[in-house]
């Protein structure tokens, strides 16, 4: 195989008088396969592919493409050769999804040159490749999570390059478009199109892929076949945690499950509420999410959230936290209605962590989590001792008080993940609404944060509700499951009586195989095998 693409010792970091992110790393990527990074979170993964799409220069080395240092390309022709899905692109509001996705033609398009049949061609294709065709003419605020996530997908494969990077592809998707997500990766790659990823699910890495490249501490670890990847040595020296290896009971194919130092998973009885009557969530009175939803969800325990994208989970999570008006209905935690008082009293009770959240520019690590002690000071109060200790804890409990001076801004998608949850424990409340929380997270981090959720409530009894994609992780840390599809409650209950292949197969329309995990008791949510896995 060839490679048209190649880093040549590059050094890559965001400030020259910081430590590099990747330090004098080398690396081919071979034309017609599908080539994907994995790694921890902070290795340096996204600012590699930052540099592949030309967004990121070298501070030492070069990127290569077809022999020449791509920097010295003009921006637009290096845009019709390599097309990049960032991690977290800044979201321009008042725009449709058509026109966001046809921005991907200008690298293709004169000045002033208006659309042409090959333009509108190859936005059509793009949008159908992912299942967004329905959704060209909405506006792109009104899109939960997972349908924002697709449409930027959309935008680089509208550009129609013969190298596309995409960072973080199947974040924030359901399971299903998952699924679908690969198979478009899948698909392009048989077509010829170059593809590297990142991801942090090691077993979508060992299906998609023709090769991994693992990297740890800016630098290649290791390069081997996807079958070499599952290795519970190997993934335990990258991730710092241990991993099972089991084969998958019908394919037989080998699939690693991370695990967690927490023993006993038997769960708690529930004392008291969070009761939801007839709640009509929504944007507007005219974009209605859910209807006459009643649901309860147990007080000092864990609960997770699943359902497909657009279902409604962030957007109930959003209204019970008052972050979005109720378009009727009530939300009462433990029978105090969440509509009476301030919300700075609410926000005394109730810590949240919204999809997508961004610090403001400018703010350190230190001074985001600070934010979270807000609720708690008066206009004449100084802050307190008390409040450099919870602030000081949170970092701590998150791993990251060696991040405390950075700039916020200038983290990794994990990194920032990690802050913005170290905020909301620095809040201190006796009730956390969590949506996405292991978004942009590594398995070793996604595993050492599950951990703590669970101690802070076994040993603090502290109240959890989160949305959670990943059914595996849902079932292993949840005491209550509520399925939604469609604005509704479609099952709840223990993870054993919801999380079956049917309720799966109905709330999701994708097929699973469900065991048993041996070292939990708790159910192991797989993913059926291919056609070339079965």
């Amino acid at each position: 195989m060839t490679a048209a693409l190649r880093a040549d010792g590059v050094s890559l970091g965001y400030a020259r008088d910081a430590a590099d992110v990747v330090a004098d790393l080398s690396l081919a990527i071979e034309d017609g396969q599908v080539t994907t990074i994995v790694g921890p979170n902070g290795c340096g993964k996204s600012t590699l592919l930052r540099a592949f799409g030309n967004l990121l220069r070298p501070h030492t080395g070069a990127i290569i493409l077809d022999g020449a240092s791509l920097s010295v390309l003009p921006t637009k022709a290096a845009a019709r050769r390599v097309a990049l899905m960032r991690q977290q692109p800044a979201e321009p509001t008042g725009v449709t999804v058509e026109s966001l996705v046809a921005r991907g033609r200008y690298p293709h398009q004169g000045f002033l040159q208006s659309a042409t049949d090959r333009d509108r061609g190859a936005v059509d294709r793009a949008l159908a490749l992912t299942g967004i065709q329905h959704l060209r003419a909405r506006d792109l605020e009104t899109l939960s999570g997972g349908q924002r996530h697709r449409v930027w997908l959309a935008l680089a494969l509208a550009q129609q390059t013969d190298i596309l990077l995409l960072d973080e592809p199947t974040t924030y998707l359901d399971p299903a478009h998952r699924e679908e997500v690969l198979g478009v990766v899948r698909q392009i790659a048989d077509d010829g199109v170059t593809v590297v990823l990142v991801l942090h699910d090691v077993n979508e890495a060992a299906r998609v892929s023709d090769r991994v490249v693992v990297m740890r501490d800016g630098r290649v670890v290791r390069e081997c076949t996807p079958e070499e990847l599952m290795d519970a040595d190997l993934l335990g020296s990258v991730y710092d945690i241990g991993f099972d290896i089991v084969p998958h009971p019908l394919s037989g194919a080998s699939i690693a499950v991370p695990v967690s130092e927490v023993v006993d998973f038997a769960p708690v009885p529930p004392r008291g509420v969070i009761e939801v009557r007839g709640l009509t969530t929504g944007h507007r009175s005219d974009a209605v999410v859910s209807r006459d939803l009643d649901l309860d969800l147990p007080l000092h325990a864990i609960s997770c959230i699943v359902g497909p994208n657009a279902s409604g989970k962030s957007t109930l999570l959003l209204t019970a936290a008052r972050l979005l008006p109720a378009l009727a209905g009530s939300v009462r935690i433990d029978g105090v209605d969440t509509r009476q008082g301030t919300r700075r009293s609410l926000a005394r009770r109730l810590g949240v962590v919204q999809q997508g959240m961004r610090p403001p520019a400018g703010f350190s690590v230190a001074d985001v989590v600070l934010t979270g002690r807000n609720p708690r000071q008066r206009s004449w109060r100084q802050w307190s001792a008390e409040d450099e200790e919870m602030v000081d804890g949170a970092l701590d409990a998150m791993g990251i008080s060696d991040l405390r001076d950075r700039d916020a801004g200038a983290l990794s998608g994990g990194q920032l993940q990690r802050v913005l949850i170290a905020r909301a424990l620095a809040q201190d409340t006796p009730v956390l609404f969590l949506d996405e929380p292991t978004t942009f997270l590594d398995p070793g981090h996604q595993i050492e944060l599950l951990d703590l959720i669970h101690r802070l409530n076994r040993e603090h009894g502290r109240t959890v509700v989160m949305v959670l994609h990943d059914l595996h992780l849902g079932a292993r840390y949840a005491d209550h499951i509520v399925a939604v599809k469609d604005g509704r409650v479609a099952a709840r209950g223990a993870p054993d009586e919801v999380l079956t292949p049917q309720t799966v197969s109905d709330v999701f329309g994708v097929d699973t195989t469900v065991t048993t995990d041996p070292r939990t008791g708790r159910p192991l949510v797989l993913s059926a095998p291919t056609r070339e896995e079965g």
